[in-house]
């Protein structure tokens, strides 16, 4: 599965987070971005399976966030999309965008967390067949 990194900066924080996704070899970052405007123009060429994207406040007042988040999920077929927040992830204003299966809400250094996220929606994505989507 490919993966998009989203909102982390350049150094060692990416390296990591990089580190840790690939340490499965079922994923492979294919590249990261921290505007909004670049990491969509990433996700339309690329058409990662699953976006990583960093929160660093609350999703429905962060227009980039919201709008990088949107545009992932707009893609045919849509991507798959891991929220990862610095707060908890029991956040009222992020219950509606939780879609079992493809999009996770995970708190930033809860690795086993992000693992979990990665592969059910691996494991969602890998399991439906486009030509049976109506």
């Amino acid at each position: 599965m490919t993966v998009l990194v989203v909102g982390v900066p350049e150094g060692g924080e990416l390296d990591r987070l990089r580190s840790r996704i690939q340490s499965n070899p079922h994923f492979q970052v294919i590249s990261h971005a921290h505007e909004a405007a670049v990491a969509l123009a990433h996700a339309r060429v690329l058409l990662p399976d699953i976006t990583v994207l960093a929160l660093a406040g609350d999703l429905t007042v962060d227009a980039e966030a919201l709008e990088v988040f949107r545009g992932v999920r707009a893609l045919d077929p849509p991507g798959g999309v891991v929220l990862r927040t610095r707060g908890s992830v029991d956040r009222p204003e992020l219950a509606g965008f939780a879609v079992d299966g493809a999009v996770h809400i995970v708190r930033e250094g809860d690795v086993d967390g992000l693992m979990r996220a990665l592969r059910s929606i691996g494991l969602r994505r890998a399991s439906c067949d486009p030509d049976e989507m109506p």
